[in-house]
This record gives structure tokens, sequence and C-alpha cells, in this order.
């Protein structure tokens, strides 16, 4: 565990920052350049996803609902898009890739966005709107891995990965956690013993 980490924050890195940073390294794979639009930017699996984008150069679009704008733009992305706004997903460029962490009418309203030949990589497998296309698709399950855990953790700690903590509760509200979980919540709720 990395100095300057506190060890109840860094309960909510493992799941969603190996997904998103897996989804992005092993999924997507993009070049330096390249157009990436993550799906999802301002939750955890797309903050994770975001940061490997940019870290391996590609030029990063973070796609998010039109109220969740103002927070995806403190992302340090090249573009925000509404992707729950038809106009806004006209205005997209080309792409060379999708990262997806919504699936649903969304990502199909996104697909013919992709260039032929485009990634569409989804960690909610592949959806049924990619089917005929010419696209490379890729659903992806995350897995253990431990040393590249501890540059995730390395960068939270530094502050170059933020992962929000919406709520921390007491291990007995575990009732109450997970019903606020089942509604949505802004940032993560952890669960303290």
């Amino acid at each position: 565990m990395p100095e300057g980490l506190d060890v109840r924050d860094a309960a909510s890195l493992p799941l969603v920052t190996l997904t998103g940073t897996e989804l992005i390294d092993e999924a997507v794979q993009p070049r330096p350049g390249e157009v990436v639009l993550v799906t999802g930017a301002v939750g955890g699996v797309g903050r994770s996803a975001v940061f490997a984008a940019k870290r391996l150069g590609a030029r990063v679009i973070a796609g998010v609902k039109r109220s969740q704008k103002r927070e995806a733009e403190a992302l340090g992305v090249d573009q925000v898009v509404a992707i729950d706004d038809d106009a806004d997903i006209e205005r997209l460029p080309e792409l060379d890739a999708i990262a997806d962490t919504v699936d649903g009418e969304t990502i199909a309203k996104l697909l013919p966005k992709i260039r032929k030949g485009g990634t569409l990589a989804s960690v909610l497998g592949e959806p049924p709107a990619a089917k005929g296309r010419d696209l490379r698709v890729r659903g992806f399950v995350s897995h253990p891995d431990g040393k590249r855990l501890r540059e995730l953790a390395l960068a939270a700690a530094r502050g170059q990965l933020r992962i929000p903590i919406g709520k921390r509760m007491s291990i007995s509200e575990v009732r109450e956690a997970h019903r606020m979980a089942q509604q949505g919540t802004e940032g993560k709720i952890l669960l303290v013993v």
C-alpha cells in the first residue's frame, strides 16, 4: 500500500481500476493519437479507462450524461459529449474506438460513429447492435493483476487517478448501503468495519 493512500479509500480501487485499465490496455489497445470514446467516464471504471487511454497517448472523449458534463471536464479529456443527447452524439468526430461501460440503447446510437475496422470493447459483453458491423468487437472481463494494481494505487496516492467516495457507512448499515447502490449514487459506497 503506497504512502499517502488511506487504507479504507484503497478498498475502492481494485475492481474498478483494474477493469477500466485492462479494458483499455488489453481490449481497446489504442495507439497514440487515436480517438477513443469512454462511456460512463465519471464512474469508477470509466475514470480508470480515461486514465489508461490518456497514459497511452490517445485523444480521449468522455461520454457522460448531460448532468455530468462539468464533472467530466475535470478529467482532463480532449472533449466531453452528452451521450444522452442525440445532438451531441451527432457532433462526435469519427472514432477509432469506444470503451463501453454503459451498453443498451446508448451504445446502439454510438456505433455508427466508429470508423470501419475500429474497435468496440465492452465490460458488458458484445452488444446485439454490433452484430454484422465492420468492427472489432471485444467483450471484456477483468482479471487479477497485482503489479498493475500497485501502479494504479501509486497513481491514486499521487492524485493522478481519483475514484470518488460518495459515502462511508458502518458495516451495520449494509442494507441501507445496498438500497442506495441499487438506486445509483455518485461515487463509491464504502462499508467500514
